[in-house]
C-alpha cells in the first residue's frame, strides 16, 4: 500500500505518463483503467464496486447512463492520495462525485474510468466554541444543516439538501443567509485539499495565500477538497413562505420583487430573502412563485409587508429548521437536468422581458414528457458582495458594490430523445435575454459557474477577468504541473481554466 506523500505541493510526478485513458465508447475500458481498477480493488476491498454489481445512483439520468470502469469509495483524506496515485501512475482518467448535482455526463460519474464517490467523509465536526465547523468533502447540504442544528447552529449553506458542499462551496455558494453572511466561498477559513501529486495539504490565507484565494472560486482545478472549516454562527428555526400569483398579478409582483432586490432600506434588513420563480408545468401552465425566507421564527416579517399586500392564489408558511425544510429527496437518476444563466445589474423592464422571452421558448416544447422549465432570479445583495473582499478576496471578479441579478433556467424532462429540443430552448432564452440586457446596458460579464450549461462552460471565466484568470491559472500550474485537473488531464469534467 502506497502511503501518502507528505512533500510540499509544488512537488511533481516522478511517473511516466502512459498514453491517454479515454475512449470513445462509454462501455469501453482502456488497459490503464482496468489495471487501475485491480490496483484500487487490493487497497480497498469492498470499498471498490465494479458496475455488474453496483447499485450506485446519482442526481441527473445523463450521469445515471454513464458507465466507469469502476467506483471506489475512500474514508480519508489518505485515501484519495493512494488513488490519486495510482491514477496518475497507471494513467487514468477519473471523476470525482460529492453531492453529484452535476447535469454534464462525466463531471463526476467518470465515463469508462474511476468514480471517485466522497461519500463516505462527510462527519462534521464543531470546532472553536461553535464559531467554525470543519465538513467533510463529501457532505451535502442537509447532512451539514443537520449536524449543525444539533448545537443551535448553522452555516451558508444551500437551498437544496442533496447538493454537495463540495462543488456548491468551490464554485460560489448562495444561500439563504447571503443577505447576512456572504456566499458560502467567503465564509471558508481553511481547506484540507489532496493536491495532483497525492500531497495533502492545509490551506488557508496565512500558509498558502494564493491557493486560499484561487480555491474561493476557481472550482475543481486545483486538486480534490477533503475536508472544509466554514464559519458557523448560532442559528433556530427560520421562515419561509411560499406564494403563488395569478397572471394578472404578475407586473405588480415584478415590481415589489425588484424593491426587495434593490431598495436599500428593505436589503438592510439582513435576515432577508427572496427567490423568484416562474415555472412551466402540463396541468398548470405557466405559474410566477416567491419564496420569503427570514433567518428568524417570524411568521410575518415586516420587510415583506408591501408585496404581502398583493393577493396571492396560495400561501404556505412555515417556521422550521433548515434542516427539517431541506430534508427528502427526488428518485435519482430517472429525470434530465439542464442549467444556464446570466447575470445583469438591476432593471425593472428587463425582468417583464424575460418572463416574456421565457414563455415564447417554452411553449413550442410542452409536449416534451416530463417537461419542467424554470426561470429563477434573486439578488446578489450588498452584503454578500462587500463579504467578498474579506481575507484577501475571492476569485470572481465581481467589481460591483450594488446589487446583481442572477437568472437561472433550471429544465427537467424525462427521454434523451429530447435533449435537443431543451438545450435549444435553453440557448435561445438565455441569448435573448442577454441580447436585451444589452441593449439596456445592464449585461454583466459574471457568469455563476455552479449555473452554467456544458455550452457556457468557455465563457465562465471570461467573467472573472483577464488579471484573475492569468493568477488562476498561474496558481494551477503551480500546484498541477502535468495537468491532471486539466482539460487534457486525468479529470476533464466541469469548467476548466486551461
Amino acid at each position: 500500500m502506497r502511503p501518502a506523500t507528505c512533500l510540499p505541493y509544488l512537488a511533481g510526478w516522478s511517473a511516466v505518463a502512459h498514453g491517454s485513458s479515454l475512449t470513445a465508447s462509454n462501455n469501453t475500458v482502456s488497459p490503464n483503467c482496468q489495471q487501475a481498477c485491480t490496483e484500487l480493488s487490493t487497497l480497498f476491498g469492498p470499498a471498490l464496486h465494479y458496475p455488474v454489481t453496483d447499485n450506485f445512483t446519482i442526481w441527473d439520468a445523463k450521469q445515471q447512463e454513464v458507465t466507469p470502469a469502476c467506483r471506489v469509495e475512500p474514508s480519508t483524506a489518505s485515501d484519495v492520495s493512494q488513488i490519486l496515485h495510482v491514477l496518475v501512475d497507471t494513467w487514468c482518467h477519473f471523476a470525482v462525485k460529492g453531492g453529484g448535482h452535476s447535469r454534464h455526463a462525466g463531471d463526476s460519474n467518470s465515463i469508462g474510468g474511476v468514480t471517485i464517490d466522497l461519500d463516505r467523509i462527510s462527519t462534521v465536526e464543531v470546532l472553536d466554541n461553535g464559531t467554525k465547523a470543519r465538513v467533510g468533502g463529501g457532505a451535502n447540504t442537509n447532512q451539514v444543516y443537520s449536524a449543525l442544528d444539533a448545537h443551535n447552529l448553522s452555516f451558508v449553506g444551500g437551498r437544496v439538501g442533496t447538493v454537495g458542499i463540495g462543488g456548491f462551496t468551490l464554485g460560489g455558494g448562495t444561500s439563504p443567509f447571503s443577505n447576512k453572511y456572504g456566499w458560502a466561498l467567503d465564509n471558508v477559513f481553511e481547506y484540507e485539499i489532496v493536491l495532483a501529486n497525492g500531497t495533502i495539504a492545509t490551506v488557508n490565507q496565512s500558509s498558502s495565500p494564493d491557493l486560499y484565494w484561487a480555491l474561493r472560486g476557481g472550482g475543481n482545478n486545483f486538486g480534490i477538497v477533503t475536508a472544509f472549516t466554514v464559519r458557523t454562527f448560532e442559528q433556530g428555526p427560520v421562515s419561509t413562505t411560499r406564494t403563488t400569483y395569478a397572471p394578472n398579478q404578475t407586473e405588480q409582483v415584478l415590481d415589489r420583487v425588484y424593491d426587495l432586490f434593490t431598495d436599500p432600506v428593505l436589503t438592510s434588513d439582513v435576515d432577508m430573502g427572496y427567490d423568484l420563480y416562474y415555472t412551466y408545468t402540463a396541468s398548470s401552465g405557466f405559474t410566477l412563485s416567491g419564496t420569503q425566507r427570514y433567518a428568524k421564527p417570524l411568521a410575518n416579517p415586516p420587510v415583506f409587508d408591501a408585496i404581502n399586500q398583493i393577493p396571492a392564489l396560495s400561501r404556505s408558511p412555515s417556521i422550521s429548521t433548515l434542516s427539517a425544510q431541506t430534508a427528502g429527496s427526488e428518485t435519482a437518476g430517472i429525470t434530465r437536468h439542464l442549467f444556464a444563466t446570466l447575470t445583469i445589474t438591476p432593471s425593472r423592464p428587463l425582468l417583464t422581458t424575460a418572463l416574456q422571452i421565457f414563455s415564447e421558448e417554452v411553449l413550442p416544447i410542452t409536449s416534451v414528457p416530463g417537461l419542467i422549465p424554470n426561470l429563477v432570479t434573486y439578488a446578489l445583495p450588498r452584503n454578500a458582495l462587500a463579504a467578498m473582499k474579506a481575507r484577501g478576496g475571492n476569485a470572481l471578479g465581481i467589481e460591483s458594490d450594488e446589487p446583481l441579478f442572477l437568472i437561472l433556467i433550471s429544465t427537467a424532462w424525462t427521454h434523451a430523445a429530447d435533449d435537443h429540443a431543451v438545450e435549444t430552448m435553453t440557448h435561445n432564452t438565455v441569448a435573448r435575454i442577454r441580447e436585451v440586457a444589452e441593449g439596456l446596458g445592464v449585461a454583466n460579464r459574471y457568469m455563476y459557474i455552479n449555473y452554467a450549461s456544458a455550452a457556457q462552460a468557455a465563457d465562465v471565466f471570461d467573467g472573472y477577468g483577464e488579471e484573475n484568470v492569468r493568477r488562476l491559472q498561474g496558481v494551477q500550474r503551480a500546484v498541477d504541473p502535468r495537468g491532471v485537473y486539466t482539460s487534457t488531464g486525468l479529470w476533464r469534467g466541469f469548467v476548466k481554466l486551461l
